[in-house]
């Protein structure tokens, strides 16, 4: 399951890259895209063909070797270019008071979470932080515009 999640994040982070700008189509590697697909939806194709046929021939999940360098070479661009480059970078002070807000406002009274379960016998804490981490990006925005935005200037 955890290569299905990789090949999911990996080009719904570079389809968001490329929205927002952070990248451009021919800035992404050649060689990677040549063999996987110059689209998200053609990449998770090939790459989903790609571990049905090995995975059935070796009796266990697996992944080709070709595609398996070609989405190594894009992770490794992804790191490179977007996750720890200059842009991402830049947005670190920003991203760290989204967060810092949101831990704050829910750890001064965990009332405010939802019931979200969480592992059983955690601490404020860690419920915080289990609910913080399993927010999307949007949401967490939302959330953070909802305690720091008034709600005339949010409209």
């Amino acid at each position: 399951m955890r290569l299905v999640d990789r090949v999911a994040y990996l080009n719904h982070d570079i389809d968001d890259a490329l929205r927002a700008g952070v990248l451009s189509e021919d800035e992404l590697p050649c060689g990677p895209i040549a063999v996987l697909g110059d689209t998200g939806s053609r990449r998770i194709d090939a790459l989903v063909h790609d571990l049905v046929e090995h995975s059935s021939a070796a009796g266990d999940i697996v992944q080709g070797q070709e595609a398996s360098r070609a989405m190594d070479a894009l992770r490794s661009f992804m790191f490179e270019r977007v996750y720890l480059g200059p842009a991402a970078r830049r947005e670190h002070a920003k991203i760290d008071r989204v967060v810092t807000t949101l831990f704050q406002f829910y750890a001064e009274d965990p009332r405010r979470l939802p019931d979200a379960g969480g592992a059983p016998g955690a601490g404020a804490p860690q419920r915080v932080t289990d609910y913080l981490a399993g927010m999307t990006d949007r949401y967490c925005i939302r959330a953070f515009e909802a305690l720091s935005v008034p709600a005339s200037f949010a409209a």
